[in-house]
């Protein structure tokens, strides 16, 4: 009997072994499945771009103009500029959504017509003139300038709240600046920044030539993740908004790969101490 039970407890002892050993497997193996690695792509840093924030806006001149670009460009390594998609499907540079004309009501670039935005001229005597896009890549490949142009592509809610496909105008407005970009041969100065995801993967499929920058305002880490996860070219960091950036957030961005194009800089100190730490690109109000 005694035998019999040594026996038993044995068989039992084999078959609990075994059990915890299969367990013990099927949770490194689900653990291990939830784990993403991310392999070193460390990029060689070049200096710190400066970029002239809303085509190089001053006290004198209108932002987003391409007299304002004109201006900006012999002293800065490129600009940011705002677009809005007319309803003729023309890229033109506004950061506000609403063609601005004291002499009528205010409308959406979407709902507004070429000629009716080239109407616009004045208001009240101050200068209220729109650029198109186009006419910055023009100027730009006439006069042999080869810097960067980050476009700040936003994702507007419908003005009348009739027409819900923001994605479908993004593309085409998307579109369109790459068609422009190709025809200038100015895709690879191209950097287009957005907090919609599912835009920049399709951006990216349209051509692998313009840079994709995640919007993640002041989430470093979201930012520096969802980069990783798509492919991206970097972020689209907000400053003072959220994180605090340092060195060593930056040089983990260029060993995998990424780089930083930071915003919001309130005065010439922040904007010196980015280009301590290494920012790829920081947008500055001249």
């Amino acid at each position: 009997m005694a035998a019999f039970i040594q026996c038993a407890i044995f068989v039992f002892y084999k078959m609990v072994k075994k059990t915890i050993s299969f367990c013990f497997i099927l949770v490194c193996f689900f653990s291990c499945e939830k784990v993403t690695y991310y392999p070193d792509n460390q990029i060689v840093y070049a200096p710190t771009i400066d970029i002239a924030h809303r085509g190089g806006r001053t006290d004198s001149t209108r932002e987003n103009t391409i007299q304002a670009v004109i201006n900006a460009l012999p002293y800065v390594g490129g600009i940011e500029v705002d677009v809005q998609l007319s309803k003729s499907r023309t890229v033109w540079l506004s950061h506000d959504y609403k063609v601005e004309d004291c002499n009528g009501p205010q409308y959406c670039f979407s709902q507004t017509y070429d000629a009716q935005i080239e109407a616009v001229s004045s208001c009240n005597g101050i200068n209220m003139g729109y650029s198109k896009f186009e006419e910055v890549l023009q100027y730009m490949a006439q006069n042999n300038i080869r810097k960067y142009i980050s476009i700040d592509l936003k994702g507007w809610l419908p003005c009348d709240g009739t027409a819900l496909d923001v994605e479908g105008i993004m593309k085409v407005e998307a579109e369109e600046i790459i068609r422009l970009g190709k025809k200038y041969n100015l895709s690879a100065f191209l950097l287009f920044e957005s907090e919609n995801i599912s835009i920049l993967n399709w951006i990216r499929a349209k051509d692998r030539n313009v840079q994709t920058y995640y919007t993640s305002y002041g989430d470093y880490e979201k930012g520096l993740l969802v980069a990783l996860d798509n492919g991206f070219s970097g972020i689209s960091y907000k400053s003072f908004f959220n994180d605090v950036l340092d060195a060593d957030k930056i040089k983990l961005l260029h060993k995998k790969g990424l780089r930083l194009n930071a915003w919001n800089i309130p005065d010439s100190a922040h904007a010196d101490f980015l280009r301590e730490i290494n920012a790829d690109f920081i947008q500055i109000d001249l």
